[in-house]
């Protein structure tokens, strides 16, 4: 597909909401942006960590929210988010508009 791959560490310390906007604004357009195990950063939208951090920064679920289709979104790229646990994620981050496809990968075969 001779796409650039951007990871993105949602639970990296000190990453607000503003820099994640900054961050996949940098990204290059035409890129893939991987968000691994999205049901590990927000549980009833809230961060899991949250508690932990103590006074640092963390990306908020509204923030993640408008990041992905909000005023200051960006057109041009895919994004993929894997989790193990899908029914842990919040209805609102699984409606058409954020996440377009769903496709469940199970364990590999022989056939």
């Amino acid at each position: 597909m001779d796409l650039d791959i951007c990871y993105l560490n949602l639970s990296a310390d000190n990453l607000d909401d503003d820099d994640l906007n900054r961050a996949l604004n940098n990204c290059p357009r035409n890129s893939i942006i991987l968000l691994e195990d999205i049901d590990g950063i927000f549980v009833e939208r809230e961060a899991v960590a949250e508690g932990q951090r103590d006074h640092r920064r963390y990306v908020t679920f509204s923030g993640l929210l408008n990041a992905l289709d909000g005023v200051r979104s960006q057109e041009g790229r895919i994004l993929f988010m894997t989790t193990n646990h899908i029914e842990k994620l919040d209805p609102a981050l699984l409606r058409p508009g954020r996440t377009d496809f769903h496709a469940h990968l199970n364990n590999a075969s022989y056939i």
